[in-house]
């Protein structure tokens, strides 16, 4: 299965290869889950209309590789933790300027994209149910058992070109 391949290296990246997971279908996504991650547009837009505020930047890690920059990061509005993404960002396909501002850590890739212009889609590939007793992040508030859910999602910009691959996971929001 493609999409288990792609979204190995990313898990290894934040040191995360033991979270255990199911790929399920949109439809077996639980609301509001499903309204925030079952779409194809960019998360930080979306997150900050459901959470009613800016959405800011936490760089836990970064690094680079040979074609890529990765980071793993948590998405607030004011202090609530809105969501803990892996991202693998290919700078060699964004237009110059864009790689800087990336790297500067300022702004999630969202928000730089979407005050550059840049023309993109998110493509989701898969969406994930996580038992929550497999993961409990102390950036999260406790989710009294049941399941959290992401998805992998592809950023693909003009001519077709793969701007990042991110691993998106939202806390409970019934806590």
């Amino acid at each position: 299965m493609e999409r288990k391949e792609e979204i190995w290296d990313l898990l290894v990246c934040a040191h995360l290869r033991d979270l255990t997971f199911s790929w399920v279908e949109s439809g077996e996504v639980e609301q509001p889950y499903r309204d925030l991650l079952c779409h194809n547009n960019d998360m930080t837009s979306t997150l900050s209309g459901f959470h009613g505020g800016e959405v800011e930047l936490q760089i836990f890690e970064e690094g680079s590789e040979s074609e890529c920059y990765f980071r793993e990061v948590l998405l607030k509005v004011g202090a609530k933790p809105v969501e803990y993404g892996l991202i693998r960002i290919f700078l060699e396909n964004f237009p110059e300027g864009l790689g800087s501002a990336i790297r500067e850590g300022k702004k999630p890739l969202g928000t730089i994209l979407n005050e550059s212009g840049l023309e993109y889609f998110s493509r989701p590939g898969g969406f994930l149910k996580i038992p929550a007793q497999n993961f409990q992040p102390d950036f999260f508030p406790s989710s009294g058992g049941g399941f959290l859910f992401g998805r992998y999602n592809k950023i693909i910009g003009r001519q077709n070109k793969l701007l990042a691959r991110i691993i998106e996971i939202l806390p409970n929001e019934k806590a």
